[in-house]
Order: C-alpha cells, then structure tokens, then sequence
C-alpha cells in the first residue's frame, strides 16, 4: 500500500476500559446474540443472523480481513469483566489513496456508557500513527443518530450524502459520508 504500513502479527490495541483483540470461534455465540438482534443490526448492511454458524463464517471472514491486508476488525473486550461488546475497526484499506473505512457495533446493553468513542478513539489512532492513513471515511445512514453523534465527537466531518447508495433488506438506503483527516486529526490531539 502507498504510504501504508501493516507490520506483521494482529495488533491487540488497549484503552482505559477497553481491549481490542482478534476475535475467535470461540466469540461465535455472543456475536451471534448481537448480529442477530434487529434493534443492534438495523442500521447494518446486513440482515440479521439466524443460525450461529452464520456469526463463525463473519468471524472468520473479518479475521481474513487482516490476512489478507485489505482491513482489520478487532472483538471489543471489557477489561472489568473480560465481555464481549461489540466489534469494531477497518471494513477496507484502500491501498491507492492511503484511506481507511471504520464500521463499528455494540451489544444494545452497552449502548450509551461511552465504549464505541473510546474504542474508536484508538481505532483511530492505530490508523493514522501505525498505519498511516491520510484519511478515514464512514459511511452511515441518515437515521443512525448515536452513530452519527460517535462520529462528531470524534472530529469526523459530514462531507455530503449518497442517494440510495447502499441495498439490504429489500430496499435502497441513502447514506451519509462521514471523513477525518490526519491533518485534522493531529489539531484534536
């Protein structure tokens, strides 16, 4: 990748509440209890999970992710208690322009307490420090207004809104692009 540094082993990341780690088989049924929760999954461009076996192939289809230096998805763990919250982290590198997607869920029962900020905040760091990304994009649905406030917390920027863009669950959403920059970055620091 131009400009893009991905060093060898997946990163286990760490903020004050929080451990982002790679995710296992072994996180299949909790990820499977917030995958297939409608309330977790409906602003997702996915349907929601029916069958856990559904959770191992996204495990392992995120963990290819890394491998194969399109992207990185970490597990979300609670230090106090060593849970599983949510996932979160890079959908896409792209190599060409040194810009990354992040895309982030949590279990409905940690909504509001602050986690996706303060995992973010070092998702973000990790992007721009050790990766070297010049830009970092979302993509979010008009609707999704605590994910929209996430993102403005954290600096990122409404740059315009894409008609119909995306198509799940038998209908065209529109979708907000959200971006922070490194430069932009840096000055919030």
């Amino acid at each position: 990748m131009k400009n893009v540094r991905i060093r060898p082993g997946f990163p286990k990341l760490s903020t004050k509440r929080l451990i982002l780690r790679k995710m296992t088989s072994k996180d299949a049924e909790t990820l499977f209890k917030f995958w297939s929760d409608d309330e977790v999954t409906k602003y997702m461009n996915m349907n929601s999970f029916v069958n856990i076996e559904q959770a191992t192939y996204m495990i392992n289809f995120l963990n290819n992710l890394f491998k194969n230096k399109e992207g990185i998805r970490w597990g979300i763990i609670r230090k106090e208690d060593n849970a599983l919250i949510g996932t979160c982290g890079f959908n896409t590198w792209i190599k060409r322009s040194s810009r990354g997607e992040i895309g982030y869920e949590l279990g409905q029962g940690y909504w509001g307490k602050g986690y996706a900020t303060e995992a973010l905040k070092e998702v973000i760091r990790f992007g721009f420090k050790e990766t070297l990304l010049n830009r970092i994009e979302a993509y979010v649905v008009p609707e999704a207004s605590r994910s929209v406030n996430v993102l403005e917390k954290l600096g990122f920027r409404k740059e315009g809104t894409l008609r119909e863009y995306g198509y799940w669950n038998n209908r065209y959403w529109s979708e907000h692009i959200y971006a922070l920059l490194r430069k932009e970055w840096k000055q919030l620091k």
